[in-house]
């Protein structure tokens, strides 16, 4: 984690001369707005951290706003993200209300997913890779998350950070096995990774008039949908053994499935 904000400075224009990076420091820059600190992962830390938020919104905005600025970017971007997000959460859940945005302030934590992937690794370990801890923990979650080693056929841990930035949970490239065993303890997950990707998709995507991009992520959402109902189906085997796996699963895919009817509606 990253304290001194003189070093932080350097590294954002160390990031920001390469105009090829545009996109991304958008995609990081949502991740830093719609942040939440915690969300249920069916473990016994869910009662422990639940009500836990940002104290003082106010204060937040304002060093949202300084640091859209840093990057380049339109300060009003902060609004328009959260207000993007609260909607897709309200649209993806069926009209109910939309859930606060929790989000850590901290602009230490603000430039890239690789200072929050230690902190995700760790929550999704016990889950994902069992018995393990420190470097190989992170290192075998985010290749759980990509679909697996690239030797084996996935995307190792290229396709991991995916998962952690921009709604990749929810794309073809990384509806792995690990994935589909997050979704099934934590429907959440595929909820706020779906209202990621919603924003990326009216945001910056078509924003930027890049309409096979969109169409593209639509190919992969559906292919993402198929294969978390292929690992439903392996479930079933066992119902009674995997009953709540089950329902959680099912309902990470009714979200995704409203997602990606509201993508293709903004076609």
């Amino acid at each position: 984690m990253i304290t001194d904000f003189e070093l932080l400075k350097q590294l954002i224009t160390a990031i920001k001369t390469d105009v090829g990076n545009k996109l991304t420091l958008y995609i990081m820059f949502l991740e830093v707005v719609i942040f939440k600190p915690y969300y249920n992962l069916g473990n016994t830390n869910d009662d422990k951290y639940k009500n836990l938020k940002i104290s003082d919104e106010y204060k937040l905005t304002h060093k949202l706003r300084f640091f859209a600025r840093s990057l380049d970017l339109d300060s009003d971007v902060v609004t328009r993200f959260k207000s993007n997000y609260n909607e897709a959460i309200q649209g993806i859940k069926g009209g109910l209300n939309p859930w606060l945005i929790g989000v850590l302030g901290a602009v230490a934590l603000a430039i890239t997913a690789a200072f929050f992937t230690p902190v995700i690794a760790g929550l999704l370990a016990p889950i994902l890779a069992p018995g393990l801890s420190g470097a190989a923990a992170v290192s075998a979650v985010l290749a759980a998350l990509g679909g697996g080693a690239i030797a084996a056929g996935g995307l190792g841990m290229a396709g991991g950070f995916a998962v952690i930035v921009g709604g990749g949970a929810i794309l073809g490239a990384g509806a792995g096995v690990g994935v589909g065993a997050l979704f099934a303890q934590s429907p959440d997950a595929a909820l706020t990774q779906a209202a990621k990707l919603e924003v990326v998709m009216k945001e910056i995507v078509l924003i930027q008039k890049d309409i096979r991009l969109a169409q593209e992520i639509i190919k992969e959402q559906r292919q993402a949908i198929r294969s978390l109902e292929d690992q439903k189906d392996d479930l079933i085997l066992n119902k009674e053994q995997n009953r709540q796996k089950i329902e959680n699963l099912e309902k990470a895919i009714e979200y995704l499935k409203n997602a990606l009817k509201r993508n293709q509606d903004l076609l």
